[in-house]
């Protein structure tokens, strides 16, 4: 049984339960890699520390095995993303995917691309396999800014992408939802409300844009790996709700945990529901919850969490 504190009152709250024991059932968010590889090169990303390992692509019998177990909590499952640090669209059977997540029940079915391979053919694909929500990640409006950030993309091919998309989903499924995001930069910071206002005028009113300062992977990117810049006691949501899956089907602490430094399970010869609650998992929601987070050096130095976005919708 996990400590009803204030801190866990406080977690519930932000999680929609009345019990933060609640929250031990089954994860809420999941991101799962059906592709442990990507087209690009961006200056803000880990890929040289995590592409190359030996399983790029999920086999059909984990997935399968994926889509039957959340299919008992579809009601209770609020997101799953289709993606982890990899470009989705290189998975040639995404859009199958979808299919079979809308099929199980899932609420909401989304992915994170950078656009490039979104050419029509596949866009169509998606929304008639009734994706949720596409997030377009796209930095900047200028060319040369794009593209000496986005390295190895083509910015004219990317935005004919996008802006193609938006004319689909109209025409296929208007209420799937467009969200295009922008990571700060000291290189494209200057161009942010340029970006958002331009945006602005592209969005249907499912739609959103917004900016976020640059995270530093749980203190783990790069030059930073050792600078640790605060020590953090609030409790962070992810352990209480959300859980990441490797294309291999190895799970680390969150999200952020690229190479699973800290090992919580294996999907691929375990139950989402073994993981979840199994003493692993256990112990970081008590850290957690007892201000004892930095006992864990991922958590320790990680900002995710704690930064402010700046939005625009056509709401607005």
């Amino acid at each position: 049984m996990l400590k009803n504190n204030e801190e866990s009152k406080k977690l519930s709250k932000k999680l929609s339960i009345i019990d933060i024991n609640e929250s031990v059932k089954f994860p809420k968010y999941f991101e799962i890699e059906t592709v442990n590889a990507c087209n690009a090169r961006c200056v803000m990303c880990t890929i040289n520390e995590w592409s190359g390992n030996d399983s790029q692509i999920m086999s059909d019998e984990l997935f399968d095995k994926f889509v039957k177990e959340v299919s008992h909590f579809n009601e209770w499952i609020e997101i799953i993303c289709l993606n982890r640090d990899g470009e989705p669209t290189l998975d040639k059977n995404i859009a199958k995917k979808i299919k079979l997540l809308k099929e199980a029940g899932i609420k909401t079915v989304r992915f994170v691309t950078n656009g490039e391979n979104l050419n029509e053919k596949l866009s169509r694909e998606v929304l008639n396999a009734g994706i949720d929500e596409v997030m377009f990640s796209i930095d900047s409006i200028d060319k040369t800014t794009y593209e000496s950030i986005r390295v190895k993309l083509d910015f004219d091919k990317v935005m004919h992408n996008i802006l193609n998309y938006f004319q689909l989903r109209d025409e296929i499924n208007p209420l799937s939802k467009v969200t295009i995001r922008m990571v700060e930069l000291p290189i494209n910071i200057s161009q942010k409300d340029m970006w958002l206002d331009f945006w602005n005028t592209k969005l249907s009113k499912v739609d959103k844009a917004y900016t976020m300062p640059m995270h530093n992977w749980g203190n783990q990117l790069g030059e930073d790996k050792n600078k640790v810049q605060y020590y953090a006691t609030k409790a962070c949501t992810s352990p209480f709700s959300s859980i990441a899956i490797h294309s291999d089907g190895k799970v680390g602490i969150c999200a952020a945990d690229y190479n699973t430094k800290h090992y919580m399970g294996d999907f691929s010869i375990q139950s989402i529901e073994d993981i979840w609650q199994g003493k692993r998992f256990e112990d970081v929601r008590e850290a957690h919850l007892s201000s004892d987070r930095n006992k864990y050096d991922i958590c320790r130095g990680c900002d995710i969490w704690d930064r402010s976005y700046t939005s625009k919708s056509s709401k607005e």
